[in-house]
């Protein structure tokens, strides 16, 4: 008797851990497929995005040098609280 019970319960496991790795199974193969999708559209527009950096990277270059200027540097906090209306609280 004690066998049946444990032979049962050896083969409810075994299909439950067999539905579980069948689930993965379609899981990983659904998330694989959506990584080659993925990758398929980041190849397919891949040139636009580096003519797009080659041309927008000087600009930003030209716009950090004006930036990183000491008197540039120090105005911006200024410049962002005068935008969102905040005046400078003393402490």
């Amino acid at each position: 008797m004690l066998l049946v019970y444990a032979t049962v319960s050896v083969w409810r496991a075994y299909r439950n851990a067999s539905r579980l790795a069948a689930e993965l199974a379609s899981y990983a193969s659904q998330q694989a497929i959506e990584l080659e999708q993925a990758a398929a559209r980041l190849n397919e527009h891949g040139f636009a995005l580096e003519h797009t950096a080659s041309e927008l990277f000087p600009k930003i270059q030209r716009i950090l040098a004006f930036v990183e200027q000491p008197l540039i540097a120090a105005a911006i906090p200024w410049l962002i609280r005068r935008a969102f209306a905040r005046p400078y609280r003393r402490r």
